[in-house]
């Protein structure tokens, strides 16, 4: 099979983020490509396609496994590494040498690198937080990347980390615990195990948490389980959803919950549990949703295929996008000839 239509046949990408000034989206996959898409294209009136995505290769060693926006920089988390590249919003291209990187610590008893599978960035602080298959949750400075702090306890690995701008920090992991810290403790302030409630328990996928979002007052959290709501004063679970398969993706959107994951559809429902749309897609299974609601509304959903899923309404599909096949220049093949230049030539900075 040649290269091309192996990236056609298998493309599968974790990770998007929308750039600070809410103008471009990006989205990255496990071989080592990142896109672009200028949101202007999303944002036309006509029904016609977007214009083709830019393809920034990272090189055939790099698995894009998260993506993060902070001032002018995309932040990439791979196998055992995070690092920052530029992004020149006005000539749109992304800088073909690393700005900075950090390497994540091997633990004494590792037998392998770990990968960093989920960002949280805190932009109030600077902070970055990064979930990681060590099972650890490492809080970065982006001012001098310096890592400040390492929250342990989880016994497997971290898939999932998000937090609020308080100091409060959720995380959710393969040993089937989410986690509740607190920047000013040490220790864990609570955990929820919800494998242990009959309700959420289905043996046969396993008791790992593959995603949780939280708001002022409610967590919402799936994986092996299904997806529930739970208060956050009380810890008590308050709503089951009926989402069919396994969960990679669950996020508070307004006053909704979306739910996807390993199903032909993401779904989304009211607090209460109840379906508000059920929206097909052409994924295996869907690893990441975006969005923001303005300067416009829009949603991009991704995961295990060659397309980007967009509502603009959350409720109805409004079109879909070529990955690989909608690319600026002449081949896949001839893009992939630019590899990544990740050698250290006084450019490069290892905080």
């Amino acid at each position: 099979m040649r290269e091309k239509d192996l990236k056609l046949a298998y493309n599968n990408v974790l990770a998007q983020t929308i750039s600070t000034s809410q103008k471009f989206l990006f989205a990255g996959n496990l071989f080592g490509d990142i896109f672009a898409l200028s949101l202007s294209e999303l944002d036309k009136s006509t029904e016609e396609p977007p214009n083709k995505l830019q393809v920034f290769p990272q090189g055939s060693d790099v698995d894009v496994n998260c993506l993060a926006f902070h001032r002018d920089f995309l932040i990439v988390g791979s196998i055992g590494l995070i690092y920052g590249v530029q992004w020149d919003e006005e000539a749109q291209t992304l800088s073909t040498k690393r700005a900075w990187e950090i390497k994540i610590p091997l633990q004494v008893d590792a037998v392998e690198v770990p990968d960093v599978n989920s960002f949280w960035l805190c932009t109030e602080t600077d902070t970055l937080y990064a979930g990681c298959g060590d099972g650890v949750v490492y809080q970065i400075d982006l001012e001098d990347g310096r890592i400040q702090r390492e929250y342990r306890g989880h016994t497997d690995y971290v898939h999932c980390v998000v937090g609020q701008p308080d100091g409060r920090i959720y995380s959710s992991a393969e040993d089937g615990t989410v986690r509740l810290w607190s920047d000013k403790q040490k220790e864990p302030t609570a955990m929820i195990e919800p494998y242990k409630n009959p309700q959420l328990l289905r043996p046969d996928w396993g008791k790992w948490i593959g995603a949780v979002s939280v708001n002022d007052d409610w967590l919402v959290c799936g994986g092996g389980p299904r997806a529930a709501i739970w208060h956050l004063r009380s810890m008590e679970c308050t709503r089951v959803f009926d989402y069919p398969g396994r969960v990679h993706v669950c996020e508070f959107v307004d006053d909704s919950v979306l739910i996807g994951g390993e199903h032909n559809h993401v779904q989304f429902y009211t607090l209460n549990g109840t379906l508000q749309a059920n929206i097909p897609v052409e994924h295996t299974a869907s690893y990441s949703a975006v969005w923001q609601m303005s300067p416009f509304k829009f949603m991009s959903i991704a995961g295990f295929s060659n397309k980007l899923h967009i509502l603009k309404d959350f409720r109805f599909l409004d079109s879909k996008i070529e990955m690989y096949g909608n690319l600026q220049g002449d081949d896949v093949e001839n893009e992939e000839e630019e590899e990544y230049d990740d050698e250290d030539d006084g450019e490069n900075d290892t905080f």
